[in-house]
């Protein structure tokens, strides 16, 4: 029953899971992908803690969070976009935009992608997925 409302805010979003390990569950948004991927895209990745975690800045503990990132594929950078922390009771108790939507490339993707990370896994299941589409449609 949770995870009906963990996704019943994002009705329009397509959540696939990314990572399921002891300490969390990550997603992705899918919808991006139906049409022909491009080398920069926006893509939201949600967050479930088993743990909630705590920042200063944000008034309650944390059990899941949502955040839109700004992907140069053909650079291997990214930005943050959003943020958007949520409680125990799903609901949102904290968010953050970034506003670097019209900003440089240089200052819009600052951050390079390391290996062995989230992001690294979600472009390498993006390039699988595309790879797949290519020999399909051959």
């Amino acid at each position: 029953m949770f995870c009906i409302s963990l996704f019943a805010q994002d009705e329009n979003m397509q959540w696939k899971l990314l990572v399921e390990n002891g300490n969390q569950k990550i997603w992705y948004d899918a919808t991006p992908f139906n049409s022909l991927p491009a080398e920069k895209l926006n893509i939201w990745i949600l967050q479930m803690n088993m743990k909630p975690i705590k920042f200063e800045e944000v008034p309650e503990r944390i059990y899941r969070s949502k955040t839109q990132y700004a992907l140069d594929l053909k650079t291997d950078r990214y930005g943050i976009l959003k943020v958007v922390y949520y409680g125990i009771n799903n609901k949102e108790i904290f968010n953050f935009d970034y506003h670097i939507d019209s900003y440089p490339d240089s200052i819009k993707y600052t951050y390079p992608i390391s290996d062995n990370s989230n992001l690294k896994l979600l472009i390498e299941k993006i390039i699988q997925t595309e790879n797949k589409e290519t020999s399909i449609s051959k």
